[in-house]
């Protein structure tokens, strides 16, 4: 009894220590995650470009401090730990880097708006413009329900159809990885599925957003067009408007210096008149003069003569 007891623990620990050797020889072949790191790396860092400190402050922290907590655990030589924690961190750079982005169209599609309805005010058009591209709203409440309720009405809507087909497959990947999981990795599985499919849903919504801002900046660029040949043809009319009134003028100066110099002429021939009159009149008083003192003269010579022939004497 003592014997097979001593060789049923001796087979038991033969069996425990194989399964430990096993064991370990199954987790060394897992190669360390370096390359989930480098994609958490790489998704932070486009976070950080697409202005996620502004707009998603507190989902870049979290990917910040999970890809260090990654660093930290592979540093450790903890591969499991350190590949969950990458998965995390880009997940949440990828979610933080697409909301981000879906904000800054917003508000790329508000302002275009804005300016197309000024240009229509401007160009006489009122109304709101045809065939604008409708973007609905985030689904209310979307991160209370499951990831793959989520996927689910994501897939189901008609509106987002063929729209984030990556990140829709690695929604999927995620999502079909959160069922798979041990009981100890859910947690964090879950997590990382619930941001996937935020990503998925995002990124469907940005490219009907981007749709809307590229007809929005088409449709302000035809109203600009448009406002630039009024205005030009504004700029025609004042021109022509302007050379009428110049000739116009042109013509009515030439008017005033035409009648200024008949004027000039008349008075000038008013004054060569006045001239010649005062000249005839002139020689006809001389002319008088000159046969008053010729008469006189006569006269003179006259009366010498008859105080000659009454005076016989000579005296």
């Amino acid at each position: 009894m003592t014997i097979t007891s001593f060789a049923y623990f001796n087979h038991a620990g033969l069996l425990t220590a194989s399964l430990s050797v096993l064991l370990l020889a199954g987790c060394a072949t897992l190669p360390p995650p370096t390359a989930e790191l480098a994609e958490a790396q790489q998704a932070v860092t486009l976070a950080g470009n697409a202005d996620a400190d502004q707009y998603q402050p507190d989902l870049v922290a979290s990917a910040r401090a999970e890809l260090s907590r990654a660093q930290a655990a592979m540093a450790a030589g903890d591969n499991d730990a350190a590949r969950g924690a990458a998965l995390a961190a880009a997940a949440a750079g990828d979610l933080a880097a697409a909301r981000s982005r879906g904000q800054v169209l917003e508000q790329d599609l508000a302002q275009r708006r804005a300016e197309i309805g000024q240009l229509r005010a401007q160009l006489g058009m009122p109304g709101e413009e045809a065939a604008l591209v409708v973007v609905p709203a985030p689904i209310a409440d979307a991160e209370a329900m499951a990831p793959e309720m989520r996927l689910q009405a994501l897939d189901a809507d008609p509106r987002y159809a063929g729209r984030g087909a990556y990140e829709r497959l690695r929604a999927h990947q995620a999502v079909d990885r959160l069922a798979q999981v041990r009981r100890s990795e859910r947690a964090e599985a879950a997590v990382v599925a619930a941001r996937r499919v935020g990503v998925a849903e995002v990124a469907a919504r940005n490219e009907l957003l981007q749709q809307a801002v590229d007809r929005a900046e088409r449709s302000r660029n035809e109203l600009l067009v448009e406002a630039s040949r009024n205005e030009a043809e504004r700029a025609r009319v004042e021109a022509e408007r302007l050379r009428v009134q110049a000739q116009i003028q042109a013509e009515e100066t030439e008017r005033l210096r035409a009648y200024l110099e008949a004027e000039a002429k008349a008075r000038q021939q008013a004054e060569e008149v006045i001239l010649d009159v005062g000249g005839e009149q002139a020689r006809k008083l001389r002319e008088a003069r000159e046969r008053e003192a010729e008469l006189q003269r006569q006269e003179a010579e006259l009366l010498k003569e008859q105080e000659a022939a009454t005076d016989p004497g000579g005296t």
